[in-house]
């Protein structure tokens, strides 16, 4: 039986505690966000081909609409909305990028736990020095308590899917540098995953990145469902209509071959130190497989999101699923939407269809079909 008090154990079984009691007892409302994401800036340094920012990154950059992102001031007000108790994530486009996104990271850091999702690129001597001060010292306390780094498999591989050469030998040298600034500050925090997105293209790469984890002592290796849905991010299609589409194919694997390479993995998983993860959570070897064959059911989901998480976009959109839009930071105080009466229809609505067909492999639902 899994240890519940593991990294990737705590990851699985908190958003469904967390909603329990609003989901049954008064499903419109929820608790305060257990977990917000900041998508801080669109400009990035990569460009990853199945990156679901991909549009918007080719945008800010062509036509310099990362001037009209929040400011450092915006953010901060933002995150004095949140409860002490919530976990910030900082992402992108490449969290990095933003300018003064180092002063973002030391004033979350004062009262939040914090973790960051990076392509690694940036991560320089100087960087991981400041990082690494800023962990937090227990689970209990605030501070830098997650890094996740995206490795995509071999080099030629790694390139190809970042369309810039070069960039796996800088995210690996990145990578190496926070684990052994972690070493040598004898410290425990940050704790450290590495994330793949599992592709036809990758799948033989999978047991050589778990090997590679493991060589490191980077604490999850994540293997993450290719997801070919497209978010709002400002586009005119109608929200609710783009929900009940079902998600394009994506490119097929091999059963045979997906299977035997899940099944090395799990038997490494029995002696490595490194966890290993699959999302979304509680998926199954057999229903990657199946996905992986375009045969999964997205009724086989569910989705507790609503109840645990928020999003800000780099323009002060708020989200909860990244499909449906809440409100802007303009509309009150950081948190105002959370309540608000579009939220609670949302939720009343996901309660009552469980899942949409637009949300299959999406990596923060949750699979049950094992349940049934």
């Amino acid at each position: 039986m899994e240890n519940l008090f593991t990294i990737k154990g705590l990851q699985k079984v908190l958003p469904r505690l967390y909603s329990f009691l609003p989901y049954y007892l008064d499903p419109g409302r929820a608790f305060p966000p257990a977990h917000v994401f900041f998508e801080v800036t669109y400009r990035c340094n990569l460009r990853c081909d199945m990156c679901h920012f991909l549009e918007i990154i080719e945008d800010t950059e062509n036509n310099k609409t990362y001037k009209n992102e929040l400011s450092t001031n915006q953010i901060k007000l933002a995150i004095d909305s949140l409860p002490r108790s919530t976990l910030i994530t900082f992402t992108g486009g490449e969290a990095f990028m933003k300018v003064d996104f180092m002063d973002i990271l030391k004033y979350a850091t004062k009262n939040h736990k914090v973790h960051i999702i990076t392509n690694g690129v940036s991560l320089s001597e100087n960087v991981v020095k400041q990082l690494v001060n800023l962990r937090t010292r227990s689970l209990f306390n605030s501070g830098l308590l997650y890094m996740g780094v995206s490795l995509e498999g071999r080099e030629e591989f790694h390139d190809k899917v970042t369309v810039v050469p070069g960039s796996y030998r800088k995210t690996r040298a990145g990578l190496e540098r926070l684990v052994t600034q972690r070493k040598n500050s004898n410290a425990k925090y940050p704790l450290i995953h590495l994330t793949c997105v599992i592709s036809s293209g990758n799948v033989m790469d999978l047991v050589p990145l778990y090997d590679y984890a493991e060589e490191l002592k980077i604490n999850v290796c994540n293997f993450v469902l290719q997801n070919p849905a497209t978010y709002w991010h400002a586009k005119d299609y109608d929200q609710d209509d783009h929900l009940l589409k079902k998600t394009p194919k994506i490119d097929e694997i091999d059963p045979k071959i997906l299977k035997g390479q899940l099944d090395i993995l799990l038997t490494r998983e029995k002696v490595y130190s490194t966890q290993l993860r699959f999302s979304p959570n509680y998926i199954t070897p057999e229903e990657i497989v199946r996905y992986y064959s375009n045969k999964s059911s997205y009724r086989d989901y569910r989705c507790y999101t609503p109840w645990t998480k928020m999003a800000f976009s780099a323009y002060g959109d708020v989200f909860s699923c990244p499909h449906y839009r809440l409100g802007n930071l303009e509309d009150g105080d950081g948190i105002s939407p959370w309540n608000a009466k579009r939220s609670r229809e949302f939720r009343e609505r996901i309660k009552s269809e469980k899942i949409f067909p637009g949300c299959l492999g999406c990596c923060q639902s949750e699979y049950i079909g094992s349940e049934k």
